[in-house]
Parts: structure tokens; sequence; C-alpha cells
């Protein structure tokens, strides 16, 4: 890390084309170390040091005017840093449709005092689309896919590739909506919380056959729809995602077993150990990963609520859809 003042030494990082999270190792030192020194994560990479009121009971420390998307004590990876100074942290980032930059504090969370900035890095293309997320549509023979990206509806055309594995898949177009601070009705999701959150697009994936079955060599077997997500920008670049698949739902009163996991209240947790605003929802991690072991024993998810917890800090919403990748 360099001293604040040295601010225009930084250069630029990438990451590989296509990844959606990448873990970075981060080596910190500091002339005048204490206990309370703590690393903060902030995207995009320039942000202000300068301490901003607590405007209301959801605004929490550290009081920055730019709040950090995770933070991290220094005596987390090195227990004595008030005698040494000098420690690493290792890091999860994920594409979030910017460039990143750590910053090492003294003062704790309730007195933050800035001193040393990162170089920044970033993803090698931050726009493009991720986390995708399945729910049953309108109708029983319908799948909806929800994504993110950083492309709004002047810049690219939105859309799915899909089809039952090992066919001829189709295009289907996509709608693009976002929202503005000004959508938000107060602090801290409209002032030190905001964080700009990209552009949210939903397919309609239609006509699907239920529950389709393929005989191969006397075997049944359930026909799986592979799909991924793209943008097509206006000088015909496609950007893609990786590759995903789901099965059809049955019709509606078939004889079918279906093996439904209902849950609420989730939250969201930082695999690497973070400390994050509203940091009480560790259980998360090992929901997630449970219901990823048993994935091909679960046709359906059903969370009835509460499901991020971000009261107000935006960035870990897109936390959350990593995590629900992880």
């Amino acid at each position: 890390m360099h001293p604040p003042n040295q601010a225009s030494q930084l250069w630029q990082n990438q990451f590989p084309e296509g990844q959606t999270a990448e873990w970075v190792t981060l080596e910190y030192s500091s002339p005048v170390p204490s206990i309370d020194d703590w690393i903060g994560v902030f995207s995009p990479a320039n942000f202000s040091a300068s301490t901003c009121p607590e405007e209301n009971r959801r605004v929490f420390p550290p009081l920055l005017c730019s709040a950090p998307i995770k933070y991290q004590y220094a005596t987390y990876s090195n227990p004595h840093n008030e005698v040494t100074g000098k420690g690493f942290l290792k890091l999860q980032l994920i594409n979030q449709r910017s460039d990143f930059s750590f910053a090492l504090f003294s003062g704790g969370l309730s007195n933050p005092k800035l001193v040393a900035v990162s170089n920044k890095i970033a993803f090698a293309n931050p726009y493009a689309p991720v986390y995708p997320r399945l729910a049953l549509g309108k109708t029983w023979n319908e799948m909806t896919v929800t994504w993110t990206s950083g492309y709004g509806i002047s810049d690219a055309e939105p859309f799915v590739q899909w089809g039952p594995k090992g066919e001829d898949h189709t295009h289907s177009s996509a709608v693009t909506l976002t929202f503005t601070r000004d959508s938000l009705c107060g602090a801290p999701a409209s002032t030190v919380g905001w964080r700009d959150p990209g552009y949210i697009h939903t397919s309609y994936l239609k006509d699907l056959w239920p529950n389709r079955m393929h005989v191969i060599s006397s075997l049944v077997l359930v026909v799986l729809y592979d799909y991924k997500i793209g943008n097509k920008l206006y000088n015909d670049t496609y950007i893609w995602s990786g590759n995903y698949q789901f099965r059809a739902p049955p019709f509606p009163g078939q004889k079918s077993l279906q093996r439904v996991v209902i849950f609420g209240d989730m939250g969201k947790e930082e695999v690497d150990g973070s400390n994050e605003y509203n940091n009480f929802q560790h259980g998360s991690i090992n929901t997630t990963q449970q219901l990823i072991r048993d994935l091909e024993n679960i046709d359906m998810v059903l969370h009835i609520g509460d499901i991020c917890y971000a009261n107000g800090y935006l960035s870990q919403w897109d936390q959350l859809h990593q995590l629900c990748l992880t």
C-alpha cells in the first residue's frame, strides 16, 4: 500500500476475462501500528475517507462517506500487528461492475484515520453479465432468468441462449431495468450505502416440456436445459457468461416426486471471513454450501423472505448472488 499522498502512483491490474470471483493476497504495513488497525475494500476504487454523520439508527460504523464493501482487522491474520505492523490478508473479490482498491486505517471503526491506499485492480470486463437467478414464470411451462450487467439498453441487447441439452438452441430477448439513488427512501441506502446497481435483465423461457425424458439404451434420463446469458453490443460483439442448466417443472397435477427445500431469513456472509455492515448472518454460508452439495437431490428452493439483510448497503446484493453460485 502507498501513503495517501502518493495516490498518483496507483496502477491498474486486471483479473482474467470471464471470471466472476477471484482471490487476492493483500500485503500491508503500518509505520505506527496498533491493535485496532483495519483494512477496507472499496469499489469503485476512488473513495472518500472523510467521515459523515450518523443519519439514523441504520447507519453503522465505520462512518465513512464512502462505505467499504467489506473490511477486516489487521489482527485477523497477524495477532501481533501492534508490534510488527506487517501482515497479509487473503480476500475474495467478485465482479461488481467497477474497480477495487484497499485502504489501511488506524483508529478503529469509531475514529478511522487513513494510513495507506493500495493499487487499483479490476476484472477484465467489469460490465460482463453475471449472477443468473432462476425462478418459475407466470405459467407452469415458463422459466425466468434474471441477471445483472453493466450494459444498459443504449449499450447492448440482453438475451439468453438456451435449449434442451444436446439439441438446437434459441435466443430469448430480455427486458432491462435499473433504479437510482432517488428511488430509495433514505439513509444509508441513498447516502453512504449507495452503490450503482448496474442493470437488471430478465428473460422468459417459454414452452418448456414438463419433466421431459430421454431414453438411452433403456435408461430413462431427465432432459436438462442448457442456457447462458449474454449481451450483444451494437458493434456486433457478444459478451457471454459461463454455461448453466436447469430442469423443467412438471405439469400441474402430474404424479411426480418433487423435492423442495423451504426456508427464510438466510442473509449472507463473506467467504473470506471479512466483516460487513449488519454482520450477523454467519450461518448463511453453511446453508448455501449444503444446498450446493445436495443440488442433484433438490428440484426447487423456496426462500420465503428477508433474503439478504443488506439494510441499505447495496453492494451486499451482488455478494449474495455470488454466494449462491459458490
